[in-house]
Formats: structure tokens, C-alpha cells, sequence
């Protein structure tokens, strides 16, 4: 049995025009770096912070009239399971909330079996795959590889806010 790890007490806030970019981070959810200045440019950037680090990082889109959409998260390899991942949703889902949106948005790979799991936790649910996504942004290029499988499609996940409580 997986022993439960100690919550780590961490604060998010919205980046400011003097934080670096955490280009580790992002990359580390995400590629090609030119495919996240393209979000990044147009989206809010929200940062987790710990004891003075930045420990996970999020950028928040509205994509639509009333819904905001996860474009990039990630929390740092040795605080996963602390409650950053948790926290940056909480804060993504009041955000979108703030901003009047009944709707918030995430895609991940197929191949991303703990992320699948940790998105449903929070109660966002499937709501459609799209097919081989992952191979055409390679474009050609070699595929990556998540828990022995191929990484090519987009599953797409939603939680509704007008329902949550």
C-alpha cells in the first residue's frame, strides 16, 4: 500500500512582468517551446512557489465565451503528490470562475496515465480524443514514448463550474 506524502504548504500566484519564465516547467508539459510562446503570449501564466521556489507553474487561456482552458501545467518532479498539482487546479478553477466561465478545459496524452487519473480525481471528465495529435505536431518526427505506449492522441477533459459546488 502507497503510503500518503505530507501536503506541502505552497502559494499560487499570477506571474508578473519581473519572473523569469519557467522554461523547465513548461517544457516539461509541453513542446515545442515555439507552440508555448504562442499560448503564453495570450494566456495568464500562474506560478506555485514554496519556500521561495517556483514549484509548478500553470498558463491559463479563455479559449471561448465562457470557457477557460489548462494550457500548460506542471509541478516539479520531487513535489509531486504535495498538493501543488491541487492547488494550481483550485486555483485554475477559481480564476475561470472570476472571469464568469461555466466551463474549464484540459487536454493530456493518452499516455499520461497518472495525469488521466489525477484530472479525474479533481472531477474533470472525458469529453472527446483528438486522434493522433501528438503525430502530427512531430510532423514526422519520432514519437515519444509515456509508460510503455505511444504518445499520439489529445484526450480531452472538461469540469462544468455552474455544478460545482
Amino acid at each position: 500500500m502507497k503510503s500518503k506524502t505530507a501536503t506541502l504548504r505552497s502559494q499560487v500566484r499570477r506571474a508578473t512582468p519581473d519572473d523569469p519564465t519557467p522554461w523547465a516547467l513548461l517544457l516539461a508539459a509541453d513542446g515545442p517551446r515555439a507552440e508555448i510562446r504562442k499560448y503564453l503570449s495570450r494566456g495568464e501564466l500562474w506560478l506555485a512557489e514554496a519556500a521561495g521556489q517556483v514549484v509548478g507553474q500553470m498558463v491559463l487561456l479563455e479559449t471561448r465565451v465562457g470557457t477557460w482552458e489548462i494550457m500548460n501545467i506542471a509541478v516539479s518532479d520531487e513535489l509531486r503528490g504535495h498538493g501543488v498539482g491541487t492547488a494550481l487546479l483550485r486555483k485554475a478553477k477559481a480564476v475561470a470562475i472570476e472571469h464568469g466561465a461555466h466551463l474549464l478545459e484540459v487536454g493530456t496524452g493518452n499516455s499520461s496515465l497518472r495525469e488521466l487519473a489525477f484530472y479525474q480525481r479533481f472531477g474533470f471528465r472525458i469529453t472527446g480524443v483528438d486522434t493522433d495529435f501528438f503525430v502530427r505536431r512531430a510532423g514526422g518526427g519520432r514519437l515519444q514514448k509515456q509508460n510503455g505506449i505511444v504518445l499520439r492522441d489529445m484526450v480531452r477533459m472538461r469540469i462544468e463550474l455552474a455544478s460545482q459546488p
